[in-house]
């Protein structure tokens, strides 16, 4: 057992700043993507799991927003 609950409260702390009023409707899939790319960045995910966050996004609906 860890003797330490900090990595487990960095993860829900890093979920909430991504999980938003804002951004409540996030499914499953894109929010771990998105955890994954800000807790390990593009450098440290394998080609794999790059492809599979590439992917989600690809399906991703489009929004009438300009960026």
């Amino acid at each position: 057992m860890p003797s330490s609950t900090a990595s487990v409260e960095r993860l829900f702390s890093l979920m909430n700043n991504l999980c938003t009023t804002n951004r409540n409707h996030l499914s499953q899939d894109t929010l771990t993507a998105l955890m994954m790319l800000c807790r390990e960045g593009c450098q440290q995910l394998s080609d794999d799991q790059t492809s599979k966050i590439v992917e989600i996004f690809k399906k991703m609906k489009a929004r009438d927003i300009a960026l």
